[in-house]
């Protein structure tokens, strides 16, 4: 354990003192190596306590506060965004192009300055208090704390194996205490309502969903299995009440009208990379492509709830079919999928992150004088090869590993 926490140290430090952001691509091998060990230590050894592992999650995220977020520089529109909302501006109607005088050193860094946000309303506030701190390791900070008490919410609540897994993966610190992704607070939010779920708390877990949802949408999935034990009157009023926080949420920052889709319609309709089916469907199908996979997804979740009802089960499925149908999968996205299936004690996405991780090789394109990257010739079969193979060694070292997966009252398996 204490050599996969210098392998973090030594992550971070290599970081530091590359030259150029291109050259960020050259620490894929190194994180791919640092995924397989952390792994296997959380699965083969001992288990650990929950002071143990959060201490663990701390250590390893620390020196990755201050790296310069060459793996990805979203944290400058999060900023930036924070920003302009403390200024007044709707960043719905106002993209960042259209805003010169606020804070051009920053809005120069954010990148498609031209595509107004994307993001629910809760994000919104959350910018607003990155943009406190306003610098870099402010939001790494933060960011990675929020990361750390996911993994203590996994270690009292779902696997002890995962939760150090958790800890010690470099998905999960580059992508909080690196990148700090705004998907590290929703994935939080998401594993406090199965905690809140495992200990009979219904009101508080469907309240920890419906926040996670208006930071990152994804939670939603989590709903119907929430609700399904709850009376007719008790789901009117929690599907209600987390509508009407939504909108109070959102009214502070933004005047309501056909703008709020203009940045997700882009996003929606244009963005894609790395998608595993996407590449394939796209040329034979055309426009029909996204829908179609759109569709075959909540198709998916819909039969995983119908023969589950296990809220950690149905979101490891969601997570998992997110992977494979979403046109686009940058590494952070894989957390989806990586984090319930450690909750419940499996190394499936422990390991498949591995093709994750190469998704970084497309850094040794990036050309800093315009901003763009290239892919890389043969990107996709070194993701999705090392994500299948490691997929399949993950659920061997799973039925081998001695920490059986959580069990789950009153759930059974999709």
């Amino acid at each position: 354990m204490v050599l996969t926490v210098g392998a973090s140290w030594a992550g971070a430090w290599s970081m530091r003192s590359l030259p150029e952001r291109s050259d960020a691509a050259s620490l894929v091998p190194w994180m791919m190596a640092w995924a397989v060990a952390a792994t296997l230590v959380g699965f083969r050894s001992p288990q650990r306590s929950l002071a143990l592992i959060v201490l663990t999650a701390l250590v390893a995220r620390a020196p990755w506060v201050g790296t310069p977020p060459w793996l990805s520089d979203d944290l400058y529109r999060y900023l930036f965004e924070g920003r302009a909302l403390a200024l007044g501006y709707d960043v719905f109607r106002h993209a960042p192009a259209s805003l010169p005088g606020v804070d051009d050193p920053l809005r120069a860094l954010v990148n498609h300055p031209e595509v107004s946000s994307v993001y629910p309303p809760l994000a919104l506030w959350w910018f607003r208090l990155l943009a406190l701190g306003g610098s870099v390791p402010s939001t790494q900070l933060l960011t990675g704390l929020v990361d750390v008490v996911t993994v203590a919410l996994c270690a009292r609540h779902g696997s002890r194996a995962g939760a150090l897994v958790l800890a010690l993966h470099p998905l999960a610190i580059v992508e909080s205490a690196g990148s700090a992704h705004i998907d590290v607070p929703a994935i939080a939010l998401a594993t406090a309502a199965l905690a809140a779920d495992r200990t009979g708390r219904p009101w508080l877990a469907v309240a920890a969903a419906a926040m996670g949802t208006w930071t990152k949408l994804f939670p939603v999935v989590l709903g119907p299995s929430l609700l399904r034990p709850r009376s007719w009157t008790e789901r009117i009023a929690m599907v209600g009440g987390g509508a009407l926080v939504g909108v109070a949420l959102a009214a502070p920052h933004l005047s309501f009208g056909p703008h709020l889709l203009t940045g997700a319609k882009a996003y929606a309709s244009s963005w894609a990379f790395s998608g595993f089916a996407f590449p394939w469907l796209e040329p034979w199908l055309g426009s029909a492509t996204r829908p179609l996979l759109v569709g075959t997804a909540a198709s998916v979740v819909l039969v995983a709830h119908r023969y589950s009802r296990d809220p950690a089960t149905i979101w490891a499925v969601a997570g998992t079919t997110f992977c494979l149908t979403s046109p686009t999968v940058h590494p952070w996205y894989v957390g989806w999928a990586l984090v319930p299936t450690l909750f419940l004690g499996r190394a499936e996405w422990a390991l498949a992150s591995v093709g994750a991780l190469c998704s970084y090789r497309v850094l040794a394109g990036f050309d800093a004088a315009t901003g763009a990257w290239t892919e890389v010739q043969g990107l996709w079969w070194l993701v999705w090869g090392s994500a299948a193979l490691g997929g399949a060694a993950g659920f061997l070292l799973t039925r081998g590993s001695g920490h059986p997966a959580r069990n789950v009252p009153n759930a059974t398996a999709p």
